[in-house]
């Protein structure tokens, strides 16, 4: 569920207030989460809580890349975040002046 939600270890921990240690043991099976952990790792998968206990192949959500930056812009400072939005609205009028060239 991580790895399709486009983090790492690192990442999810931080999000969850984690140690990597602890995500790394959930993921492993040698510790179980409690409620308030498998909400916080539900949120910042994509996931609802039952895919946590569900045998059937998980479904990958349509908006994970959406929720990958979010998720990846959530571990920024705020400088850092600010940059993140100038690079986007560039990459945005790039995108908007190669459509108008064809």
């Amino acid at each position: 569920m991580r790895e399709a939600a486009q983090l790492t270890q690192s990442e999810l921990a931080s999000l969850t207030l984690k140690s990597v240690e602890t995500i790394s043991n959930f993921e492993r099976g040698k510790t179980a989460p409690s409620l308030n952990t498998l909400d916080s790792l539900a949120t910042h998968l994509g996931v609802g809580m039952t895919e946590f206990f569900d045998a059937t192949p998980i479904q990958i959500d349509p908006n994970s890349g959406e929720r990958a930056i979010r998720n990846k812009a959530l571990l920024l400072s705020d400088k850092d975040r600010e940059l993140l939005i100038s690079i986007a609205d560039l990459m945005i009028a790039r995108a908007k002046d190669n459509q108008k060239q064809r």
